[in-house]
């Protein structure tokens, strides 16, 4: 019998992560901008929650997705971009959007 693999653990937990309600959009909203956003835009294009999007943009912070930037302006403006592993994991989103939508499937 042969052992899982450790790596699987860690696809579960991403997976996890990404099934949360409007993660997903918030990481394809950042990579088509390809700019950081502030956290009134992300809202607006999300169409979401204010608690929603908090939580959602924290967690992509605390598991290294999303780069939060406070800039020293009058009033103070924080700022939100994906961190280069975040970039690098957008290919893999976009081609299950594309496998949905090619193949034109409906889960139930």
């Amino acid at each position: 019998m042969t052992e899982c693999d450790p790596i699987f653990s860690q696809v579960d937990k991403l997976l996890n992560l990404l099934n949360k309600s409007k993660l997903l959009h918030i990481l394809m909203i950042l990579d088509r901008k390809n700019m950081p956003l502030q956290f009134t835009d992300i809202k607006k294009r999300v169409n979401s929650s204010s608690t929603t999007v908090t939580r959602r943009l924290k967690e992509l912070e605390q598991n290294g997705l999303v780069d939060r930037r406070v800039h020293p302006t009058m009033p103070t403006t924080v700022t939100y971009s994906l961190t280069p592993n975040a970039k690098l994991l957008a290919p893999s989103i976009q081609s299950m959007y594309n496998w949905i939508d090619e193949q034109e499937i409906q889960f139930a």
